[in-house]
């Protein structure tokens, strides 16, 4: 069951090193996921001040381990991955990275966001490969 345990349904490997604890979140929101940081003006704050040249390494460091991944058990997205995780587990992870992602985007937090490119191309190609045209 996805409530205890939501780590079967986007695990820490997929979402990095920056991710301190998965879990169900009671919060009411549209979004699939959210991320909830310590701090979180005050590391905006740090971030917003970092020169251009560190931004990058400046995100990996104050958001390391101290990022909690928040998922909405109701959305259709997280049953569809918690159902997911079974028979295609390459693609599982792939959506639960971009999941991540996502959540970090809308809280913010993401300095560069043309990392997620290669993996936003594999589940397009992932998705057209599994459709079937009339024709089929």
């Amino acid at each position: 069951p996805l409530h205890q345990q939501p780590q079967a349904v986007v695990s820490t490997q997929s979402t990095g090193e920056t991710v301190k604890e998965v879990k169900i979140t009671d919060r009411q929101h549209s979004q699939p996921a959210v991320v909830s940081v310590k701090n979180l003006t005050t590391l905006r704050h740090y971030l917003d001040m970092a020169p251009p040249e560190q931004k990058e390494a400046s995100y990996k460091y104050l958001l390391h381990d101290n990022v909690t991944l928040e998922l909405n058990p109701s959305h259709p997205i997280i049953r569809e991955l918690s159902e997911m995780r079974e028979g295609s587990p390459d693609i599982a992870g792939l959506v639960a990275a971009q999941l991540f992602d996502n959540a970090l985007i809308n809280a913010n937090l993401v300095h560069d966001p043309r990392r997620m490119v290669p993996r936003i191309n594999q589940l397009l190609d992932s998705l057209l490969k599994g459709r079937k045209g009339p024709a089929e």
